[in-house]
């Protein structure tokens, strides 16, 4: 059974996987939806109160990305199980295939998302509405924003990573003629192949952020944010 839980203000799906990707199913059609995939790194930037913490409260509803996250609801006396964002991601592209839903990717450089697209048609059997890099300013908007409307594309996905590709979705929520739309970080360059996705142990374990820092280790001075976090988790008062 599909519940929700407002952290911080922060409105929180959570439940089974299978039923939180039912809930998104059912409720594409009968309103606009803007969901945020939640980790640690992004709940600690909303904790600062600024801009990024304006949009995301804004949101439909928040799903339990990472692991930090599903430790800190159980705190709570909440049981969710993760929603890891790209696993939504593939979600929505096998479900764009079954109701025939056009798809736009905004994000990443220009040959890592023209990567993706390629990899999404041939994969999903879908064809790609649109898409544009994710390096653009923000007099750029507008055009964009045209560009994805004209596509008729149902689903955006945004990958320009935090704070931009929520602050992006915010900035533009009401003009943007979509179904729905969900910032998915890095995952245009997982699907195109040019990052690897962490292997399934790390996945089960919820560790694909440490996979990462080992990959990508410029990744790493992210790491004291992270410490401070589950800091905060364990305390005994918490």
């Amino acid at each position: 059974m599909i519940e929700h839980f407002n952290l911080q203000d922060l409105k929180i799906l959570y439940g089974a996987q299978e039923e939180i990707y039912t809930h998104i199913k059912n409720q594409i059609n009968k309103e606009k939806l803007w969901i945020v995939t939640l980790n640690a790194l992004m709940y600690m930037e909303y904790l600062k109160d600024n801009d990024y913490s304006k949009a995301i409260k804004n949101a439909s509803f928040s799903i339990p990305d990472g692991i930090g996250i599903v430790k800190l609801l159980k705190r709570k006396g909440i049981d969710t199980e993760r929603c890891p964002g790209i696993d939504t991601m593939n979600f929505l592209l096998n479900l764009s295939k079954e109701k025939d839903y056009g798809v736009y990717l905004l994000g990443s450089f220009e040959e890592s998302v023209k990567r993706a697209v390629k990899t999404i048609e041939s994969n999903f059997k879908i064809k790609v509405s649109g898409y544009h890099n994710g390096y653009f300013e923000e007099h750029q908007e507008e055009e964009i924003v045209k560009n994805i409307n004209e596509s008729k594309a149902d689903l955006l996905f945004v990958g320009m990573g935090i704070p931009k590709q929520e602050i992006f979705i915010f900035r533009n929520y009401k003009k943007l003629n979509v179904k729905l739309m969900m910032g998915v970080g890095g995952s245009f360059d997982v699907i195109g192949g040019s990052v690897k996705r962490a292997p399934a142990f790390y996945q089960k374990l919820g560790l694909e952020w440490l996979y990462r820092m080992f990959e990508e280790p410029h990744r790493f001075k992210k790491l004291p944010i992270l410490l401070k976090f589950y800091i905060n988790l364990y305390r005994k008062n918490n």
